[in-house]
C-alpha cells in the first residue's frame, strides 16, 4: 500500500530509479555523489579531475549502512535506525581481487581511489587490463591514446562475449587499429610484481588493472541474505528469497533461477519494477532489457542495437544521449528531495 514506509539503501542508477518513481520512499546513501562510469573513462583519457565523473546527488538520510535488522524492520546506520515496512536494496557491486594469486598485492582494482593513481602511470609503460568487458576495452582504448603499450587479457574466445560475435570482431580489430595488444582464452593462474602467469604464457608488464572481478557488496553476505557472489537472491518480481517485505535491484541482485545483466540500463528499469512491486504487492514480472550498447574505445565509437553494429556518428550520439539521460535524471532526484 502507498501509505507503507519505503526504504531504499543505495543512491546508484536502480536506486535513483526508485525513489523517482515514488517520491515518498527513504533513499539513504552515504555519499552525495554519484560515479558517472563513462566521464571516469574521460578523466583518465584526458586527464581530467576526477570530479568530472562525480554527479552531485541529493539523499534524504546521509549515513553509512551498518545492518538491517529484519525482525524489527529497522537499518542501523552511523546516523540512527530508520523503520520500514518494505525495503528496496539497491547497494550496487564491489571489486573482489582476492581470488587470483598476487592480485591484492601487485593489481590495481578499478576503484575511485586509484584513478588518480591510473593516471599517473610512467610514459610508455607497459600496462596489462584484465578483463575484455566493455569497461576493459574501453580503458584499454584509453591507456592506448595516453602512449602507453597496452594488452586486454580475456579469458573468453572473443571480447565482450555476452554480445554478438560480430560486435566482438569489429572491437577486436579497433583495439589491435591503435596498437592494443589482445589475448584471448588466457586464464589468469597468477600475478607478480612485473608479470602475469596465464594459459597462454608469461605476460610481462609495468602494471596490471583489474577491469572484472565485480560482484555485489559484501554486505549481502554480512546481512545473512541467500546470495550468489554477494548478488541476494530474487524471484521473478525481484523479491528476496527470505523475506517478502524485501525487494533486490542493481547489481547486487540475481535471480534465484537465472542471471540479471549487470548495466546501468538494466539497473534503472530493476530499481523502477522492484519499487512498484513493493506498493503493489508483486504485480509486475522483470524482465532485462539491455537495449543498446555502445562504446567508446579511444577515438572511436562502436554499439549494438538489437544486435546490429553501428558505428561512426550515430553510435557517439547514442552514447551522449544515455549520459545525458542519467545526468537529468539525477538532477529530477535533487529537485524532489529539495522539494520534500
Amino acid at each position: 500500500m502507498a501509505s507503507e514506509r519505503i526504504v531504499i539503501l543505495g543512491g546508484g542508477f536502480a536506486g535513483i530509479s526508485a525513489k523517482l518513481a515514488y517520491p515518498n520512499a527513504i533513499l539513504v546513501d552515504e555519499n552525495d555523489f554519484m560515479v558517472n562510469t563513462p566521464r571516469l573513462i574521460e578523466t583518465i583519457e584526458r586527464d581530467l579531475p576526477v570530479s568530472y565523473a562525480l554527479i552531485p546527488r541529493k539523499v534524504d538520510f546521509k549515513s553509512k549502512i551498518l545492518n538491517v535488522d529484519f525482525k524489527e524492520k529497522k537499518v542501523i546506520t552511523t546516523e540512527g535506525n530508520i523503520k520500514f515496512d518494505k525495503l528496496v536494496i539497491a547497494l550496487g557491486y564491489e571489486q573482489d581481487l582476492s581470488k587470483i594469486k598476487g592480485a591484492d598485492k601487485f593489481a590495481l582494482g578499478f576503484t575511485l581511489g586509484v584513478i588518480e593513481r591510473i593516471k599517473s602511470l610512467k610514459p610508455n609503460s607497459r600496462v596489462s587490463v584484465l578483463g575484455g568487458g566493455a569497461l576493459g576495452v574501453e580503458l584499454a582504448g584509453a591507456l592506448s591514446k595516453r602512449g602507453y603499450q597496452v594488452n586486454v587479457i580475456e579469458v573468453e574466445s572473443r571480447l565482450v562475449p555476452y554480445l554478438t560475435p560480430d560486435f566482438s570482431k569489429e572491437v577486436q580489430n579497433i583495439l589491435e587499429k591503435q596498437g592494443v595488444n589482445v589475448i584471448l582464452k588466457a586464464r589468469i593462474d597468477e600475478i607478480r610484481e612485473n608479470e602475469i602467469i596465464t594459459t597462454q604464457g608469461v605476460i610481462k608488464t609495468d602494471y596490471t588493472i583489474f577491469s572484472a572481478g565485480f560482484s555485489g557488496p559484501r554486505i549481502i553476505k554480512d546481512l545473512g541474505l541467500t546470495n550468489k557472489n554477494n548478488r541476494m537472491l530474487v524471484d521473478k518480481f525481484l523479491k528476496s528469497v527470505d523475506y517478502d517485505f524485501v525487494y533486490g535491484a542493481g547489481d547486487c541482485a540475481n535471480f534465484k533461477d537465472g542471471f540479471i545483466p549487470q548495466s546501468a540500463q538494466v539497473a534503472l528499469q530493476a530499481g523502477e519494477v522492484a519499487i512498484n512491486n513493493a506498493l503493489k504487492d508483486n504485480k509486475i514480472e522483470f524482465k532485462p532489457i539491455q537495449r543498446a550498447i555502445v562504446l567508446k574505445i579511444g577515438d572511436e565509437y562502436i554499439g549494438s542495437i538489437k544486435g546490429t553494429v553501428i558505428k561512426g556518428p550515430i553510435s557517439a550520439l547514442v552514447k551522449s544521449f544515455a549520459i545525458s539521460s542519467l545526468e537529468n535524471k539525477v538532477k529530477r532526484l535533487n529537485k524532489i528531495i529539495l522539494a520534500i
